[in-house]
């Protein structure tokens, strides 16, 4: 049985995630009906025509951007990771690795402002608090976290998204769920173990949200909602852009 099948077992009950196709979704309502509500959605096709999804490879990363400085991770705790080196030395000498890069001056960033697409209808240039670059391999992911608002948008790959409220008032039984991730799964943890162990309880106790994302979709997650990922594809690229709510 793949690891598609074996993580849609019909015992875990989930609520799907809304999806709408982009051509469907202008800036007033996205605002109204997800973005001032806390609402998880995924925008189907979001990024379709930018620059990130039409060039960037690999290969075109490495002949590019190859100096630009990343983190390569090796666990599913990226904030744990401690070697540093360039994208370059990521992809021709770490196989089998990941990378999920802070950076907090996208202004400043070449690299990242020629991946993404303005005007859009989601978030401006003067929005942005902070980006990650990532890349990452099959069964990889991260465990449960929180952050500020967020649009993951992906390049390439299909990923498998379980999202709970996780505000420590308005949910907290969502917020037990972070901090009971955060005790079993410590630096050196993996995603697909989450998914094996723990999501079956999970879904017992809690209602989760979980929907898939494949290439050039958009996934935004409000502030305070626990989001946990695992890879279903080969291969993941793209980038997280976190912003602040106002």
């Amino acid at each position: 049985m793949g690891l598609f099948n074996f993580f849609s077992s019909k015992e875990v009950s989930t609520i799907k995630i809304d999806e709408v196709d982009f051509a469907q979704l202008d800036r007033a309502k996205f605002l109204s009906d997800y973005f001032i509500p806390r609402k998880p959605v995924l925008i189907k096709g979001g990024a379709q025509n930018w620059p990130l999804v039409n060039h960037w490879t690999k290969d075109f990363i490495i002949a590019n951007y190859g100096d630009y400085n990343c983190t390569v991770i090796t666990d599913s705790r990226p904030a744990y990771a401690k070697l540093k080196t360039t994208l370059e030395d990521y992809f021709l000498n770490h196989k089998g690795k990941s990378t999920l890069t802070l950076d907090f001056d996208p202004l400043k960033s070449i690299f990242f402002l020629k991946g993404l697409s303005f005007p859009n209808s989601f978030f401006s240039k003067k929005e942005i608090n902070r980006f990650f670059f990532y890349h990452s391999v099959k069964d990889a992911g991260t465990l449960p976290h929180v952050h500020k608002d967020a649009f993951n948008i992906l390049r390439k790959g299909i990923k498998r998204w379980i999202m709970i409220d996780a505000d420590k008032e308005k949910s907290p039984l969502g917020y037990n769920v972070l901090l009971d991730s955060y005790k079993k799964y410590p630096s050196g943890s993996h995603a697909k173990d989450w998914f094996r162990k723990e999501l079956p309880k999970v879904a017992r106790k809690v209602n989760l949200l979980e929907c898939y994302q494949t290439d050039s979709d958009i996934m935004f997650i409000p502030e305070s909602f626990c989001h946990t990922v695992v890879n279903i594809s080969d291969e993941v690229l793209g980038i997280v852009v976190e912003t602040n709510r106002k």
